[in-house]
């Protein structure tokens, strides 16, 4: 039995149009919807009224039985304090929105254990947990936190249930490293996938198809996994976000139907 792996769309494709103001988050939406995707992944830094326009968009969102997730650039490990309670500001925000995740990203690892930083990581964790979500820690696409031994040994020393992988397709390659090593090593803890290509050298982020990253073989991986993955589209949209959304529907049909 294949494992379930639903598709979402995300801002990014749409990012040029939500920061010109010629499309809002509603809009957005209602996109996900006709492309007859699962569910859409939002962000707090795209969206600027998502105070006001919350429960708007959860109510939209529940009437077109879509899935949501929410993202943010706020990381787990944090010195300011100021940052960390932006950081659990997300997570209530993530739930209140009906989201399951809030994809996050590590930030610079403490180097020892009784650094504060691994307690205020520790305190974003279980406030995920009490509101019934899980961070979604994710491979950066820079430094620091983008390797994969940051994130295998964040994983390790913080061993809960509410903190799992969003296992981002295009930046290990930023750090010369195989996604295929990274879902053997830490997929049993993924629960999110950014779906995108890359380039050889490493470029910025490509739409499905238009890299060099073996996906069949990766996308095969993935389904070995037992357990429930959410696969969204994360790749600039550019001129034309819808076509290149199509595009990357059809290919993520042909690598699921006929995985190498």
């Amino acid at each position: 039995m294949t494992p379930e792996r639903p598709i979402l769309i995300s801002v990014v494709q749409y990012q040029s149009q939500l920061e010109s103001g010629t499309m809002s988050i509603a809009d957005m939406v209602k996109k996900a919807h006709e492309f007859g995707v699962d569910g859409v992944e939002l962000r707090r830094e795209l969206w600027p009224a998502y105070k006001s326009e919350l429960a708007t968009v959860r109510k939209q969102i529940d009437e077109l039985g879509l899935l949501v997730t929410f993202a943010t650039f706020s990381t787990i490990f944090n010195e300011d304090e100021a940052a960390h309670q932006l950081l659990l500001e997300d997570i209530e925000t993530a739930a209140a929105l009906g989201s399951p995740l809030l994809r996050v990203f590590p930030g610079a690892t403490p180097a020892a254990e009784g650094d504060k930083g691994w307690a205020k990581a520790r305190e974003a964790v279980d406030h995920a947990a009490q509101h019934g979500i899980k961070l979604a820690l994710e491979n950066f696409a820079r430094t620091p936190g983008g390797t994969l031994a940051e994130i295998s040994h964040i994983l390790q020393r913080i061993d809960s249930p509410a903190l799992r992988a969003n296992i981002d397709l295009g930046n290990y390659s930023n750090h010369n490293e195989n996604v295929l090593d990274a879902i053997k090593q830490i997929g049993e803890k993924a629960i999110y996938v950014h779906v995108k290509d890359a380039g050889s050298p490493a470029t910025a982020p490509l739409a499905l198809g238009e890299g060099v990253l073996p996906l069949a073989q990766i996308f095969a991986a993935i389904d070995q996994l037992p357990q429930r993955i959410l696969l969204c589209f994360e790749f600039p949209g550019g001129d034309d976000p819808d076509q290149h959304i199509q595009n990357a529907q059809s290919l993520m049909r042909a690598y699921r139907s006929h995985p190498s």
